[in-house]
């Protein structure tokens, strides 16, 4: 391997990148900003070299300092290049494999979906490998009319934007099933129920037989980007779904919305600010 021109055998340069990115981010993880004492603890770093390189990512607007409490965060120049990172992400191609192992491991079918204004595209599919696998294809859309009584709906409606809550909750609610969520009172619950644990379920809730677990997908500003899910027979996707499957989901959510740029610590607390 040809050697760079002027390099020499020092790690200098690469701890000195290390230490750059785990600067910003322990800033992006703290929206309200860090001092350079503060971060200097975190990092374990002496004030003088977190100084510095705080310097550095200044002038090139990559953070900012607050005036007032003389604390930095992440500036323009970072949040524009996340930006352009993010949208830069094939979201099929990220969550293929992740589809493809939830798949692998419990035999259910695993299903990537978008949000489109009030219903719901498929945009892939792991077909399941069970007896009784789930068949759905790419393109397929759930109605709106369905978003109360099917797992991704519920996702849709507890992490999705406000209006479209409000706008379910304020029409007749269908009655699919003789388990049908139809009072509003009891949908609002479900809802606050599904943002709390992270995951909804609907056992038999949609069509007599069949079940579904789904998770959100959220992007770098923390809105849900997509939907997760997997689906199957009552008989072997039961109402109190294995830990294992509801732990793998939500691990396979959050390994697809790592990739679009989503920070969880940020994440959390935007999320947790939109109870209803």
């Amino acid at each position: 391997m040809p050697r760079v021109k002027g390099s020499s055998g020092s790690s200098d340069g690469i701890l000195a990148v290390d230490l750059t990115f785990r600067i910003i981010e322990a800033l992006a993880g703290s929206p309200p900003g860090l001092g350079v004492t503060e971060l200097a603890k975190l990092l374990d770093a002496t004030k003088a070299r977190i100084y510095r390189h705080l310097v550095t990512l200044s002038r090139s607007g990559f953070v900012v300092q607050n005036p007032e409490t003389e604390k930095y965060c992440v500036g323009p120049r970072m949040v524009s290049l996340a930006n352009s990172i993010a949208n830069g992400v094939d979201l099929i191609v990220c969550a293929r494999p992740v589809l493809i192992g939830l798949r692998d491991k419990f035999g259910h079918t695993a299903i990537l979906t978008k949000l489109e204004r009030d219903q719901i595209r498929v945009l892939e599919v792991a077909l399941g490998t069970s007896d009784f696998a789930i068949m759905q294809r790419v393109g397929n859309t759930l109605p709106a009319a369905t978003l109360h009584c099917t797992a991704l709906g519920k996702i849709a409606l507890a992490f999705g934007p406000e209006h479209l809550a409000q706008e379910v909750l304020a029409r007749p609610l269908k009655k699919m099933t003789p388990n049908t969520i139809t009072k509003v009172g009891a949908l609002k619950q479900e809802l606050g129920r599904v943002r709390k644990q992270g995951w909804a379920i609907v056992p038999d809730e949609g069509i007599i037989g069949f079940n579904a677990l789904a998770v959100p997908v959220l992007d770098a500003n923390a809105s849900m980007a997509a939907m997760l899910g997997v689906i199957g027979a009552t008989r072997s996707l039961p109402a109190n779904p294995p830990s294992d499957l509801v732990k793998a989901l939500k691990h396979a959510g959050e390994t697809i919305s790592s990739a679009l740029g989503y920070l969880t610590e940020r994440g959390q607390s935007k999320l947790s600010a939109r109870q209803r």
